[in-house]
């Protein structure tokens, strides 16, 4: 017997747009696993100086259909008028977009809300005004009260009201489901992983160690991804070990981290790549021999699971999500911020190249992250939800 179809509205507060291509593409990716059993449309909206009026853009990728609206937004002028104009335009903007959504799939039955803010209260407003209920998967690092990057109090404030009347919240690791619950102890929990093609990013033949390629991609916030600590270790490496080299994929502002790699006199072993699209992030990792992390907090990033798909072993810190999937079977762990064992751990593998077993790297993530296995999974809780 098969799973029943539902009819899916997700609400994204992350996701590709014109103004930031590669942001949320994991929210994406998580819509698209779900359309694989579902009639889904994926609703986003963004702010943007430059629209005169709302503007609406569709497109369709396999059986998921998106919409994505972009909402003109004051910048200037007396602050409360300035800031009640930008709500009726945000307003506006996911009414237009409702009504779209419901032309495409009809009346959604259940609402999967991706990223509670700032979208949250438009699942909500759902929930009260057409009786619809909601998920929540969550992914963002601004649950972690602890962190320097977390949510200011109104915005914690906000997310309690809406974690408080989903049916269910689905953060990407028990990390961030253990932080989200001290705000809504009573709210039903579980977890759900970030989700990866499984036929794009496919296992590869083990490569020849004549050079070893290590890859890293993020958004390159040294705060948080520690770009400079990766940087440093690779020159400690680079008269014993010359033929480590590490390939850095980033859509952010990582100038910094070019001028210390070229301070640090290590162009050579370095080598710093834009934006790329998921095909190309498939082939540079399908081509590189094991993934790098050095990140001083994380939940549980996409990367990962996209390297494991493709039998890469993961060298990564010990933090918040990261342990709850990598361990002694596909990757090393070092305590964060500790440049000497990530040292040691590039030297180890370097030393020991058929330490890790890429088959079985690639059966867990096909367990765990496969867009069959993470589809179901969600279809498998909208039944609950509305039998």
């Amino acid at each position: 017997m098969g799973l029943k179809r539902f009819k899916v509205l997700t609400i994204c507060s992350w996701y590709p747009n014109d103004l930031k291509p590669t942001l949320g593409n994991f929210v994406q990716k998580h819509a698209e696993s779900v359309a694989l059993y579902n009639d889904v449309v994926a609703l986003a909206i963004f702010p943007s100086t430059e629209e005169k009026a709302v503007r609406m853009q569709e497109s369709s990728t396999k059986s998921l259909h998106e919409i994505v609206l972009y909402y003109p937004k004051k910048a200037n002028g007396f602050k409360p008028f300035r800031l009640i104009k930008n709500y009726f335009s945000h307003r506006k903007a996911f009414k237009q977009g409702f009504k779209r959504a419901k032309e495409i799939i009809g009346q959604p039955e259940i609402v999967h809300l991706n990223i509670i803010y700032p979208l949250g209260i438009w699942a909500l407003w759902l929930k009260w005004r057409h009786k619809i209920p909601y998920i929540i998967t969550e992914n963002s690092s601004g649950f972690h009260v602890e962190s320097d990057h977390a949510y200011p109090r109104p915005i914690l404030s906000l997310s309690k009201v809406i974690i408080r009347n989903a049916s269910y919240v689905l953060p990407v690791s028990q990390n961030l489901l253990k932080s989200m619950q001290k705000l809504s102890p009573n709210s039903k929990f579980g977890t759900v992983s970030n989700v990866v093609d499984e036929h794009l990013f496919k296992e590869t033949p083990k490569a020849i160690f004549d050079d070893v390629n290590l890859i890293h991609i993020s958004t390159g916030v040294d705060s948080i991804k520690n770009l400079s600590g990766m940087i440093r270790v690779i020159q400690s490496l680079k008269s014993d070990f010359p033929q480590v080299k590490l390939d850095i994929v980033s859509d952010g502002d990582i100038e910094y981290a070019k001028l210390l790699a070229k301070e640090l006199e290590v162009t050579k072993n370095v080598t710093f790549h834009s934006t790329k699209t998921t095909v190309e992030v498939a082939e540079m990792i399908q081509a590189s021999h094991a993934l790098l992390q050095f990140s001083n907090y994380e939940n549980f990033p996409c990367v990962i699971a996209e390297a494991m798909m493709c039998g890469k072993p993961v060298l990564s810190t010990n933090v918040n999500g990261i342990p709850e999937h990598v361990n002694e079977i596909n990757g090393m762990l070092v305590n964060r911020g500790d440049e000497s064992a990530l040292r040691n751990a590039i030297i180890a593998f370097v030393q020991q190249p058929n330490k890790f077993n890429s088959a079985k790297i690639r059966d867990y993530a096909m367990k765990h992250f496969s867009y069959s296995e993470v589809g179901k999974r969600f279809t498998e809780i909208y039944s609950e939800i509305l039998k």
